[in-house]
């Protein structure tokens, strides 16, 4: 086939899909689809933590609490946070989405999902689980459903179907309580993976009905239909346009280097990155909440019941508390939000550690690690986003976000080596009490320093940003 019958053929395609854009259901499916593949992600997201202590049992044949135990935990943690490496692959696959259209890695992603978790549940060493786990880490982060949104819905709903459909896939976690409640037998560890059927189906099924209920954005579409419908002449000076703007965004743009140079040599964004630091640090105990659950369960300190209710509670008002701070950040500014969503994700933890070392309400335990997670990714986002955003001119601003994302990797990586180096030494049964008396101070001496360090940006104008 010639280049000009594909182009025709690809016409043909793109026109097709932009009559059915048109179709007066089309967008309240598309949200339906785009909703359940955010579920998707986030059941993805969540499902190997959920039964993380069952995992380790059944995978190393030790009991919970046991030095063997502590050490298989700790082991298992550092190899498999080394998976999270690939990130540094994600903005290069991202991009191709640039290239080929939205569409194919919706797809892509949702299925690639389902296969990850496959891959967990049919290991049966701890080498195959490993590949299970690189490949969910790999195609879990993407959000080519956030990306469909907001190239479809109309801009004043934007934002609006953003925080929606966000707020039901946290609150849809509430089902991984509810599967483990009804298919975990703590007397036979691998019934772990019954836990995995159902989200594994929903990826399958949803990744394939995404295939003849999605077409592409009308973004991407009217944009290479334009590309298409012209001449070669057209072509090549729309290319040399382009080029002529890649060149321009490059003398204007900074590297890495000098981006984390900007950041450095500013009071504002130099305080930011230590709160990004700080605070990246301090996010370490919502990769443990199952095991200081289970450590709880262990010591008498809640049952079976209260076990399950918090399990099946806390995604709820995550989802809830999660929508309220995007609200709050709008109408009270950036740093007296910061204190709220701090004060939440720092209160929040406290009762949950209680909680998991002496008795209390599994309803309050739920309810305060969901406000508790609710606030501590709230304010990650504003400091990484939009903060550093209201503090950076215009020209660099969007080499210094991502540097400052970096920052909060590193921050994120810290808190993985720790948190399984204290699994060794410290014990299981432990963790409660070493992982919330290290993050509290944390939490605190971030909150200090933006109190008193960063400056208030709400009311900053974008295209004119006065650096300290």
């Amino acid at each position: 086939m010639s280049k000009k019958d594909k182009e025709q053929k690809e016409i043909a395609r793109l026109e097709k899909a932009s009559a059915f854009h048109q179709h007066k259901n089309y967008f309240l499916i598309l949200i339906i689809v785009l909703s359940i593949v955010y579920i998707v992600d986030e059941l993805a997201s969540s499902v190997r933590g959920v039964v993380e202590t069952e995992t380790i049992r059944d995978l190393y044949n030790t009991d919970f609490g046991t030095p063997e135990y502590n050490n298989a935990s700790g082991t298992l943690g550092l190899v498999t946070t080394a998976a999270y490496l690939i990130y540094l692959v994600s903005p290069f696959y991202k991009s191709l989405a640039d290239r080929f259209g939205r569409r194919i890695f919706l797809i892509i992603n949702t299925i690639g999902m389902g296969v990850g978790m496959l891959v967990c549940i049919i290991s049966r060493s701890i080498p195959l689980y490993i590949l299970g786990t690189v490949i969910m880490t790999f195609f879990t982060p993407n959000d080519m459903q956030v990306i469909y949104i907001m190239e479809c819905a109309p801009k004043q709903h934007r934002a609006k179907l953003c925080s929606i459909t966000k707020g039901l896939a946290l609150i849809s976690v509430s089902l991984l309580g509810l599967f483990v409640k009804l298919f975990v037998n703590d007397a036979i560890p691998s019934t772990w993976r019954n836990v995995f059927i159902i989200p594994i189906i929903l990826a399958f099924v949803i990744g394939l009905a995404a295939i003849y209920f999605v077409k592409e954005t009308p973004v991407y579409t009217e944009k290479r239909l334009q590309y298409l419908r012209s001449t070669e002449e057209e072509r090549a000076a729309a290319a040399e346009a382009e080029k002529l703007a890649q060149e321009k965004e490059k003398q204007n743009s900074i590297s890495v280097g000098g981006a984390f140079k900007y950041i450095f040599t500013h009071k504002q964004t130099r305080a930011i990155a230590i709160v990004a630091l700080i605070m990246a640090f301090s996010t370490g105990y919502t990769g443990k909440y199952q095991p200081m659950m289970q450590a709880g369960l262990a010591q008498g300190a809640m049952n079976e019941a209260g076990y399950h209710i918090i399990l099946m509670f806390y995604p709820v008002i995550n989802g809830i508390f999660t929508m309220l701070g995007g609200f709050l950040t709008d109408s009270l500014g950036r740093k007296k939000s910061a204190l709220i969503l701090g004060l939440w994700a720092a209160v929040g933890l406290a009762i949950f550690a209680y909680g998991c070392i002496y008795p209390l309400n599994p309803w309050l335990i739920g309810f305060a690690y969901g406000v508790s997670i609710a606030g501590l990714w709230s304010i990650s986002d504003m400091i990484y986003f939009v903060i550093t955003s209201e503090s950076t001119p215009t020209e660099i601003r969007a080499s210094v976000v991502g540097s400052m994302q970096l920052v909060g990797m590193v921050g994120t990586g810290l808190n993985m080596v720790y948190n399984n180096v204290v699994t060794m030494i410290a014990g299981s049964l432990n963790l409660p009490f070493v992982l919330t008396v290290a993050y509290l101070p944390l939490m605190a001496v971030s909150l200090a320093i933006m109190m008193l360090m960063v400056k208030e940006t709400k009311d900053v104008d974008l295209d004119n940003v006065q650096v300290d």
